[in-house]
């Protein structure tokens, strides 16, 4: 979230002097009462995960922990000459590492709404309740994928370097578009993975509810989200879409990286160089970059993002970067 996103303060928005009111009106006004709606939405879409998911159940032996086509080096030769049992150990470990990126990402997603809620400074009104609302939603999600991964057995995946980078840098994050560049891209990538989840019914039962409630849980944020980056960018210069663009790519690029973990080939029994090396030549690479980044693209680029060569060359990696990119009209999500 950015902090120019704001709602009427009752009372006071129709007193305030005319001069005294922001930019681009038009385009806050759909923000707003698209955050009105969103944040009456929410009340009836609560859900309490202790009561809604068993985890007292034991996982299913028959169950995958991750589908086949989300683990990295399915496809390959490697992959086909694993053993079962491996391949299951490996599918945990993946999932794992998947569910300790999305704990990042909720808590990245976090620190930058209570910052925007600070640089605000309007506790009592619609749009810090509307930010309490989305901090309470995410802080439930990332208890539910920690307790996901309890359900595992193995503990979360490390990342140090990743979490010095969040801890240093989140709220280094210009405000603005570049905040909501950011915003969307985790959004994206996060219900991307939960909402494959979601639908496929060969998984474990424990992944499967804890990402349907995700994916119900977070609709409004996620539209929410892609309201405020496209306001974001409206009028945006070339040199700022350019700075915009590089940050943007190099992001795309680590966090992509982070989707291949060496430590879990390493603790599966895999041989590590071995393993990144199929890995990166599967040919089930493409479509799985795509799943974490296409929707972010198509819209990124449909605004204006990523139309200089340098940070082509950052996303090109992921096959939805060098398709034409999707027209999205600004009334494309419901305000």
């Amino acid at each position: 979230m950015t902090s120019n996103i704001g709602i009427d303060r009752v009372g006071a928005a129709d007193a305030a002097p005319d001069a005294d009111r922001r930019p681009r009106r038009r385009s806050i006004a759909d923000r707003e009462r698209a955050a009105q709606r969103f944040l009456i939405a929410t009340v009836d879409e609560r859900f309490d995960a202790d009561l809604d998911i068993d985890w007292s159940a034991t996982p299913s032996e028959n169950a995958a922990w991750l589908p086949e086509h989300l683990v990295s080096v399915s496809g390959t030769r490697l992959w086909e000459r694993m053993p079962a049992p491996k391949r299951a150990e490996l599918a945990r470990r993946e999932l794992v590492n998947l569910l300790t990126l999305c704990v990042f990402a909720n808590t990245s997603q976090s620190m930058l709404e209570f910052r925007r809620i600070g640089e605000d400074q309007t506790l009592a009104d619609d749009t810090a309740r509307w930010g309490f609302a989305t901090i309470n939603i995410r802080t439930t999600n990332t208890a539910m994928f920690g307790r996901l991964i309890t359900v595992t057995g193995l503990p979360p995946h490390p990342h140090p370097r990743l979490a010095w980078l969040l801890e240093r840098y989140t709220l280094l994050i210009p405000a603005g578009a570049m905040t909501a560049s950011i915003y969307l891209m985790a959004e994206s990538c996060t219900r991307a993975l939960v909402t494959t989840l979601a639908a496929d019914r060969s998984v474990q039962p424990h992944v499967r509810q804890v990402a349907d409630l995700h994916e119900r849980s977070t609709r409004r944020l996620n539209d929410f989200a892609r309201l405020d980056f496209e306001a974001s960018m409206d009028r945006k210069g070339p040199l700022r879409t350019f700075f915009y663009s590089v940050v943007s790519g190099l992001v795309l690029r680590m966090v992509a990286r982070t989707l291949i973990a060496p430590e879990a080939y390493r603790e599966t029994g895999l041989m590590v160089r071995r393993s990144q090396w199929a890995a990166r030549r599967s040919n089930r690479r493409g479509a799985r970059l795509d799943l974490f980044f296409a929707e972010y693209l198509d819209l990124a680029r449909a605004h204006g993002l990523f139309g200089d060569a340098l940070s082509r060359r950052l996303v090109h990696i992921v096959p939805a970067a060098s398709r034409r990119p999707e027209t999205v009209l600004p009334g494309s999500v419901d305000r």
